[in-house]
């Protein structure tokens, strides 16, 4: 952790501001100490040079396992070495401009979140386009791999921590990014109000949610998941995820084939990115994502526009693809003063 994270962070559970006590540092990092706030009697961790800040997490300890064993997999070469996803690095910060309707000037300068970072690709990629500051936050364990992956960066900086409640100041950051996040937690709708809480008015908030529409990975893990299969152990899921890739790829060749076809050629964005190549390591990184979270809610496009309007947003637009994508323009309202504990049901039990 650099000490200048600590003018963005927050005591999750009440908002007030946090003190620091720091140990052992290694250059610019502060890698242990605690973080004490300043509003009640909360005191959280740095270990690793990371702050654990992670607080209300009942229903969401199986979320946090699955996914810190993906992402360490990831870092591990277990699945994409030079793409994620199928994206190269330059792919992912075109992607990322696209969805946040940002150009590179926007973000340079700008206070960014990428709430649910994964494997922090897309933070550092934000930190090394001149972000003031670059905040990866995840739930998992992993984010010692993010912090790893990131430490070289001085405005790039990793936090675990819990989107439902999450231990930064409020109306904060000019741009939030969150991508293929909220569905898997309990509550996507209540993760959405959290994060609306810390876009600064005028800032810009985007998430991606899975869509209520026919998709054979989504598909196959309703079918696993009645069987049970899916609550099998994440060394065991990741061999499944491996097998059944193999002919996973030669059907998609197959079908890839037939869209050729005249007649058959796709007519839409969704229908050109069904055809789109895929290698053999990003399908078994699709596989495993798709199998092993314990949540993954669908939603419409209506719905997560509703989100952003009942927030206050303004300029909601909806990405056509991917879908559900949907960004906005944050204002005043809603605003909550600092030592407000966050409303919140799932903060109930201080101790979860």
């Amino acid at each position: 952790m650099k000490a200048a994270l600590l003018d963005h962070l927050a005591c999750p559970w009440c908002a007030s501001p946090l003190e620091g006590r720091y140990g052992l540092r290694e250059g610019d990092e502060i890698m242990t100490g605690s973080l004490d706030c300043t509003g009640c009697d909360s005191s959280y961790p740095i270990a690793g040079g990371v702050p654990r800040l992670n607080l209300a997490m009942e229903d969401l300890e199986n979320v946090a396992r699955t996914f810190g064993f993906e992402w360490r997999a990831h870092h591990e070469g277990k699945f994409e070495s030079d793409t994620l996803f199928g994206r190269t690095r330059e792919e992912d910060w075109a992607f990322f401009l696209d969805c946040m309707g940002a150009t590179a000037d926007d973000v340079n300068g700008a206070v960014v979140l990428d709430a649910g970072c994964g494997s922090g690709s897309f933070t550092r990629l934000i930190g090394e386009h001149g972000a003031t500051a670059a905040i990866g936050i995840d739930i998992n364990d992993a984010v010692d791999e993010a912090f790893a992956h990131c430490r070289h960066l001085e405005n790039v900086h990793i936090v675990q921590g819990n989107l439902l409640a999450l231990p930064l100041r409020r109306r904060a950051f000019d741009l939030v990014w969150c991508s293929g996040v909220i569905h898997h937690t309990p509550d996507a709708a209540g993760a959405h109000r959290s994060l609306s809480r810390h876009v600064k008015p005028g800032g810009t908030l985007y998430v991606w949610v899975y869509a209520k529409r026919f998709n054979p990975f989504r598909f196959v893990k309703t079918v696993l998941d009645a069987a049970r299969v899916t609550r099998l152990p994440e060394p065991v899921l990741l061999r499944l995820s491996k097998a059944i890739s193999y002919p996973s790829l030669a059907a998609l060749g197959a079908y890839r084939a037939v869209r050729r076809l005249p007649g058959l050629q796709p007519r839409s964005a969704w229908g050109e990115r069904t055809v789109r190549p895929r290698t053999l390591t990003e399908v078994q990184l699709t596989w495993f994502d798709a199998l092993s979270p314990e949540y993954d809610s669908r939603h419409s496009e209506a719905e997560v526009v509703g989100w952003f309007e009942q927030a206050g947003f303004t300029n909601v637009v909806a990405i056509e693809e991917p879908k559900v994508g949907v960004r906005g323009t944050a204002t005043a309202a809603g605003d909550e003063p600092v030592g407000d504990r966050v409303p919140m049901p799932a903060l109930a039990d201080r101790g979860a």
